[in-house]
């Protein structure tokens, strides 16, 4: 099996290779496509990506670093409620058919997505090996297992 780092890299990856794939639905006009597109990274990245995280990763590293509500996970945390919000706005951009509004989120989402990834593939992955009793054998299996899917 991969480290818990490379495959929860490999998860950023494949979500935005779908989020991609609704943006170029929306600028082809094709509006259902996008939906569906749009649904499976929010169902990936929400329900699977964002649990993993907040239920497994984040509290491990919280309590390698001492203790519960690491700075770093906080923000990560924060990070993930403003991402939530700006995907249900996608989402309505693309009911309205709205290419203007969905644009502009999208292009605000992949630069909070870029910093946030970038900030958890720095200083969180790396470390989560060691955190884990399992060394993320469990978490890693459950994103595979989430992947397969759809």
């Amino acid at each position: 099996m991969s480290s818990i780092d490379q495959i929860m890299q490999h998860d950023h990856k494949r979500l935005d290779m779908i989020l991609e794939s609704s943006a170029r639905a929306v600028q082809e006009g094709r509006w259902q496509d996008s939906a569906a597109f749009l649904e499976r990274f929010h169902h990936g990245i929400v329900n699977g990506h964002m649990v993993v995280e907040e239920t497994t990763l984040f509290p491990a590293f919280d309590a390698q670093e001492g203790g519960d509500d690491h700075p770093l996970t906080a923000l990560l945390r924060k990070g993930h409620q403003d991402l939530r919000v700006f995907f249900e706005e996608m989402a309505e951009a693309i009911s309205a058919e709205d290419v203007e509004e969905f644009t502009d989120l999208l292009s605000t989402v992949q630069t909070i997505l870029k910093q946030h990834d970038a900030k958890e593939e720095t200083e969180l992955y790396p470390f989560l090996s060691t955190a884990l009793s399992d060394q993320g054998q469990a978490a890693g299996q459950e994103i595979l297992a989430f992947e397969s899917e759809r």
